[in-house]
């Protein structure tokens, strides 16, 4: 029988919202081929992270939003652990997660996990912080924290919240200027940006869900003048396939640096960060391994 160690943590979007006894019920009767090691990480975060990942397994679960996620897999990452990770849909936004399995629930990946093909993803990593699906910096960052506040969750709407994000939304729209330098080429610097994001492996990984894609970071760096204009380029970072033939992508083999304000705040994979200038992105090829589903061409 194989071993999977879960990463639980009651307090994430989903996970709360169903309650610790449910999500644990469904873990028990879905992964019915596996010895299931529970690790609630919902009080000492860090040292049951450390834990889980440290004692051996055949696959780890994250029951956890998109920042439990991101808090296991740098742990992975750091100690050069090459256990395959499942991280299942139990936060708020899940980027990831819908990455890898679109719309499966919980019960439909476990049931199915043990017959997923082991794939290494490329991460972009900002000092420390990876990331596997993008990186979004500029006024789509606040429409995005504006979205996720008006979701229902265990703590409900927040519309106060909302319409905060929204005039920090329209404040970056208007007065955001970054500059974009590929591969530390001063040649290849983009000035007069106001939004940007950047996916590891590019737009066709994404796309393809559980493939690696190439070794690249693909950029999508773009200002506009019009809110009109904004709105659509909104619709264009955060839609699933990601128009990025319209949007001009480019590319940097191993890093970019990201340079403007004296602060920018970026959003890694559904967490957001305020980090302060320049900010170097870097390509970390094959950085972690996962189990997911090939998906059909």
């Amino acid at each position: 029988m194989k071993t999977l160690s879960l990463v639980l943590n009651a307090h994430s979007g989903t996970t709360r919202e169903l309650g610790k006894d449910k999500v644990l019920d469904a873990v028990h009767g879905s992964a019915d081929w596996a010895k299931v090691i529970v690790h609630d990480c919902s009080e000492t975060f860090e040292e049951r992270v450390s834990k889980a990942c440290a004692e051996p397994s055949d696959y780890i679960a994250v029951a956890g939003g998109d920042g439990t996620a991101a808090a296991v897999l740098n742990e992975l990452v750091r100690t050069n652990c090459r256990t395959p990770v499942i991280p299942l849909p139990l936060g708020t936004a899940n980027l990831l997660p819908k990455r890898l399995y679109g719309d499966r629930s919980i019960e439909t990946i476990l049931k199915e996990a043990p017959d997923y093909p082991i794939e290494p993803l490329h991460a972009g990593e900002v000092e420390g912080h990876l990331f596997f699906c993008a990186l979004m910096a500029g006024f789509p960052v606040r429409f995005g924290q504006a979205r996720e506040a008006l979701r229902p969750d265990g703590e409900g709407r927040q519309p106060g919240r909302a319409l905060t994000y929204l005039r920090q939304a329209l404040r970056a729209f208007g007065q955001t200027r970054m500059r974009l330098t590929l591969d530390d080429d001063d040649v290849r610097k983009l000035r007069r940006a106001n939004a940007l994001m950047t996916i590891p492996g590019g737009a066709g990984a994404m796309i393809h869900g559980a493939r690696p894609g190439e070794e690249v970071l693909e950029h999508v760096f773009t200002h506009t003048e019009d809110l009109s204009d904004a709105l659509g380029a909104l619709t264009g970072f955060l839609g699933e396939m990601l128009n990025m033939g319209e949007l001009n992508p480019m590319r940097s083999e191993h890093s970019a640096v990201l340079d403007g304000p004296s602060k920018i705040t970026v959003m890694l994979d559904g967490e957001v960060l305020t980090l302060k200038t320049p900010i170097r992105i870097c390509l970390k090829a094959n950085a972690a391994l996962f189990a997911a589903p090939e998906v059909e061409a």
